[in-house]
């Protein structure tokens, strides 16, 4: 039996996709279905933004809201590493070294962690950008 394996990527809110790929808008903005599941919220986001709160304070904001979600919602981060290839997007800008607070990096990490507790195979493919 060929076991699945999830390719998780990250890319701008503008990212158009390729046909394998399921893109998912995890944004609190334009989020929907799915993608509202992985969103932070608009007081972190707001809080985050005026410097009311520091970047770790809003990763582990974060990363508490996605441990409880996963507690209610399982069954939404499995569906989501159902998928041959995922490519979780948000509206931060993609130079990694200076947003590794945005949400997008943070759930590929924990998305990983639910993989591998889950027996799925799970493969980074770092940030995708649309072609020209």
């Amino acid at each position: 039996m060929h076991q699945h394996t999830c390719r998780v990527g990250t890319a701008r809110i503008d990212y158009r996709g390729e046909k394998h790929q399921t893109v998912l808008n995890t944004t609190v903005k334009s989020g929907s279905g799915l993608g509202k599941v992985f969103a932070p919220t608009w007081d972190m986001v707001m809080a985050f933004k005026r410097g009311d709160i520091d970047r770790q304070t809003y990763t582990e904001r974060y990363q508490a809201m996605m441990r409880e979600r996963y507690r209610q919602n399982e069954a939404a981060f499995l569906e989501a590493l159902s998928c041959e290839e995922l490519i979780v997007c948000c509206y931060c800008k993609d130079m990694h070294a200076t947003t590794r607070h945005c949400h997008r990096y943070l759930l590929v990490d924990m998305l990983e962690k639910v993989a591998h507790h889950h027996g799925i195979r799970f493969e980074r493919i770092g940030e995708v950008r649309n072609s020209r």
